[in-house]
């Protein structure tokens, strides 16, 4: 920032100066903390869309390869990344800059010196110890560093350069495949225009608004953004402009991978595929057997036979059955005629399954699966072929503190309480009433219920989020994911920290999930350009005698 050599001018840069100084110092170490772990959980996600990239691409390499009329999709798809390569490259290098002349990175020697002697132990948290040093910028409360870089020199201004000039180039990569589609057009491919625009629109890579910045009264989209902002804030911000350039490529890149597979990869193989209710059956039993065709639609027209016999076909499926009369392995052929959609040709596909007719024995299955799980009720279901359910006795044996009570014609509850170590179970017994002879012993795992996801009353754990829609939010909830049993689990509390357009964040603590006091007073005060961490969330669930940590959220508000 240039002194003025005019008094007046002089003076007030230089209590400018000091007001900013002041300003600093009133950044507290937990707030400029926060904003390092935003920039590490931000960077561990830019490498799992690195990964995810990595695999579609090769997997569309793949599919190319067995398919070259696809080959210029796949290479529309290896174009992305190197699109988005300039805006990275110049991202990366911004942050090298603003650290560089705010004094460049801690080293361990720095960390060891600052706080060697003071009764702390270098490397591990102490009570009343900042955070390790090495690594982190020295400047990292210095917001001259970003006025005079980003603002003042410009560096700001080629960034939103960059980002539109991104954007764009992911739309071309997008045009470009369709025009080329429709000059010389790819067999089975066919690319929904409406579908696309819908794409351009929604591309994570957003365009900028200038209208925003200018309503706000700020002299241009840098000073809106990064006008006097810390250094430290700068390293989640700059990351997350990485993120969503490859998000977007992401977008583009999944869409061409599923113009491949849907649009193309229809019946160009057949299989069929035979699934029975009792694969094992006692003698005198009825076998029973669903026969389909793999990778069929429901538009498929197709006839089944087995063994000479024409089985009638209702909603894409074939119900065979069959009664035998000896003990021991049945086999069978189905055969499957079908018109294939691409050719046109009739094509026939058989193939031989097998069943077991053996003698009577007992099974017990978990209704959900093979685990226990603390603090739910887990139904299972016993049953013991030719054994009466009522000469069937049931009771629980082992580890995991769990009680059994009946739930219906051979049905069971468990209720666990301690979940077993490794190499100790919690054992189902069943037993004849009538001989007294134990039929089984059947080992089960106890765990507690997984983890829940922490996530706003509208569903999203992260990203970008309307004022408005934030506005309205009602707390935090604790949602259970791929999880069959019916379990509520709830947040026990949580910090909040609110960072306002140009402010500094504002921490709040809240109890329970729903938001109150100061952080319901925050989230009505949403502003675009604002934005929410939520750190430190505890949840608990059934079954848990202390609250669990759960996964933290970020929103950017637009």
């Amino acid at each position: 920032m240039a002194i003025p050599k005019e008094p007046r001018a002089l003076m007030i840069n230089l209590m400018y100066l000091v007001l900013t100084a002041m300003l600093a110092l009133n950044v507290s170490a937990e707030i400029i903390n926060a904003f390092f772990m935003l920039d590490k959980g931000i960077k561990h996600t830019n490498e799992i869309v690195d990964k995810g990239l990595e695999g579609t691409i090769s997997a569309m390499k793949t599919t190319s390869d067995d398919k070259p009329a696809l080959k210029p999709i796949t290479a529309a798809a290896e174009k992305v990344p190197g699109e988005i390569k300039e805006l990275l490259d110049y991202i990366d290098e911004l942050r090298v800059n603003i650290t560089n002349e705010s004094g460049g990175l801690y080293s361990t020697a720095d960390h060891k010196s600052k706080w060697e002697g003071k009764g702390f132990t270098i490397g591990k948290i102490v009570e009343g110890a900042e955070e390790k040093l090495d690594g982190k910028p020295k400047g990292k409360k210095n917001k001259d560093v970003t006025q005079r870089l980003l603002v003042d020199e410009g560096q700001g201004a080629k960034l939103k350069e960059l980002i539109t000039s991104t954007r764009g180039k992911l739309i071309k990569v997008l045009d470009d495949i369709v025009a080329l589609n429709e000059k010389t057009p790819m067999k089975g491919v066919k690319f929904d225009k409406a579908e696309i625009e819908k794409l351009k629109k929604n591309l994570v890579l957003e365009e900028i608004d200038d209208e925003i910045w200018q309503k706000a009264g700020k002299a241009s989209w840098e000073a809106y953004v990064f006008g006097y902002m810390p250094v430290a804030a700068c390293y989640p911000l700059f990351r997350k402009y990485q993120n969503d350039a490859k998000n977007a490529a992401a977008q583009v890149i999944n869409f061409l991978s599923n113009n491949m597979g849907n649009k193309v990869l229809v019946y160009d193989k057949f299989d069929v595929f035979s699934s029975s209710k009792k694969p094992y059956i006692l003698l005198g039993e009825t076998y029973e057997a669903e026969i389909a065709l793999g990778a069929y639609s429901s538009q498929a027209n197709f006839s089944v036979n087995v063994g000479g016999r024409a089985l009638s076909v209702e909603d894409a499926k074939a119900k065979f059955t069959a009664k035998p009369s000896s003990v021991g392995t049945q086999k069978y052929t189905a055969t499957i005629t079908v018109e294939n959609p691409l050719t046109g040709e009739t094509e026939r596909v058989s193939k031989e399954f097998a069943y077991e007719v053996g003698v009577p024995s007992v099974t017990v299955a978990a209704d959900k699966m093979n685990v226990f799980y603390i603090g739910v009720d887990n139904p299972i279901s016993v049953a013991a072929a030719g054994v009466s359910s009522n000469d069937i006795s049931v009771s629980v044996s082992g580890a995991g503190g769990a009680k059994l009570k009946p739930a219906g014609k051979g049905k069971f509850i468990v209720n666990a309480t301690k979940m077993t170590k490794k190499g100790s179970y919690c054992n189902i017994v069943v037993t004849n009433k009538k001989t007294g002879k134990a039929l089984g012993s059947y080992p089960f795992r106890v765990k507690r219920i997984p983890d829940p996801i922490a996530i706003l009353t509208n569903g999203k754990s992260d990203g970008t989020v309307k004022a408005g829609e934030m506005r309205v939010q009602r707390g935090l909830i604790a949602k259970l994911q791929n999880f069959d049993f019916d379990a509520q689990c709830k947040i026990q509390s949580f910090t909040m920290y609110y960072t306002p357009p140009r402010q500094d964040p504002v921490p709040a603590k809240n109890n329970g999930g729903t938001f109150s006091g100061t952080v319901l007073n925050s989230i009505r005060s949403a502003k675009p350009g604002g934005s929410f961490q939520f750190v430190d969330v505890k949840g608990r669930c059934p079954g848990d005698a202390v609250g669990r940590k759960l996964n933290g959220l970020a929103f950017q508000i637009r």
